[in-house]
């Protein structure tokens, strides 16, 4: 037996990698084309009910006097602003002060006297919200800009029909550099999940970056009571545990976008992205299995295929049927990203597609591992 597979082991790994590819294909049909065919249709008639944009912040005073006036001057009838300043140290507290002078739907909370055992966005969000006068519930971060005055407009015209949750689409402001582009296909990636997900009726998660929800459902939910303990979680476990079959849906116009400001070092994003890792074990078991699947497969492709092409290199016909399933799989990857690209007004990264595949797929393996690590200790 150890014979005959010695004998056949450039066919053993041609048809591993083949089959890696297919269930990666698989993946791409089932789920990513839910994405890249939805058409989300502007609506006739423009809902403008009262919301409560809300907003938690520490020592971010520079970040504020950027975005507030985009976020203060959207074209709404009746909306209102909320800051929640956590314990912060720098001029946040004069910022927002002063902008409250000038406008009078903004709203400011100050926890500098509030003491809590509960980590990270979570307590602050929770006074934000509680403290909110409207049923409806739009987040965004201090660092965050709106793409247009109309975000609001279209984050809150899905508000009918039953919905009470909305996810948006949150990217990168542009810079050059390696990392700017991770970033940004991070983003891309990553909402074409959530989107993805949202549109078979799984919705599984959402960026508290540019993310609705109404007061009754959070409050439904009892906030964040079931997860404070962590320090993550406050979109995507939220919205796994709250999201149901009919009263989720998506926006990514690029009216309703808001763009962050690039994390200030690559150690960060780690820290970020490791945070994520450690909250997906709270996610629905079938979520849950998808993205860990996915990324097995991602990885398993790039291995497989090194070890098929090492052995099937004598062998002409075994090496040119890995080179065209290689060749196959990367121009279905391409029209696939490339189209959802092109929705999220990311083009600039499609000719990046494989290099930052490639270079994600292995970061995920030392994000996984340090997050793991950590946990442990």
């Amino acid at each position: 037996m150890l014979d005959f597979l010695q004998m056949h082991l450039p066919l053993v790994f041609l048809v591993f990698f083949a089959a890696v590819v297919f269930f990666i294909l698989l993946y791409y049909a089932t789920l990513f084309l839910r994405f890249v065919f939805h058409k989300s249709k502007k609506s006739k008639e423009v809902h403008q009910d009262p919301i409560s944009i809300v907003i938690t912040c520490c020592d971010q005073a520079h970040h504020l006097v950027r975005t507030l006036p985009a976020i203060l001057n959207q074209q709404y009838n009746q909306y209102e602003v909320i800051v929640v300043s956590d314990n912060s140290h720098d001029d946040t507290n004069t910022v927002i002060e002063d902008f409250q002078k000038q406008y009078a739907h903004l709203r400011f909370v100050d926890l500098n006297s509030s003491v809590t055992n509960i980590r990270g966005k979570k307590f602050p969000l929770s006074i934000g919200i509680k403290e909110s006068k409207n049923k409806l519930i739009l987040l965004t971060d201090a660092d965050c800009m709106p793409a247009s005055p109309y975000w609001l407009q279209n984050m809150a015209r899905h508000f009918v029909g039953g919905k009470h949750i909305v996810l948006g689409y949150c990217t990168y402001e542009r810079e050059k550099g390696l990392f700017n582009r991770l970033l940004r296909y991070d983003s891309l990636q990553t909402a074409m999940q959530y989107f993805s997900f949202a549109i078979a009726h799984k919705a599984f998660m959402g960026r508290g970056q540019n993310l609705a929800y109404t007061k009754d459902l959070f409050l439904k939910q009892k906030g964040f009571a079931s997860h404070n303990h962590i320090a993550y979680g406050e979109d995507d476990i939220f919205i796994g545990r709250a999201a149901t079959k009919t009263n989720c849906d998506i926006e990514y116009f690029p009216e309703s976008f808001t763009v962050a400001r690039p994390k200030v070092s690559f150690h960060r994003w780690l820290k970020e992205k490791r945070g994520y890792v450690l909250t997906r074990s709270f996610y629905k078991p079938g979520a849950k299995f998808v993205l860990n699947s996915f990324a097995v497969l991602n990885i398993l492709f790039y291995v497989s295929f090194g070890l098929a092409l090492a052995y099937c290199f004598y062998q002409m016909p075994l090496l040119i049927a890995v080179i065209s399933i290689f060749a196959f799989k990367i121009l279905c990857q391409n029209l696939v990203y490339g189209f959802s690209a092109a929705k999220l007004k990311e083009k600039e990264i499609i000719p990046h597609i494989i290099g930052m595949d490639l270079l994600y797929t292995f970061l995920s393996i030392f994000i996984f591992f340090r997050a793991k690590w950590s946990q442990e200790k």
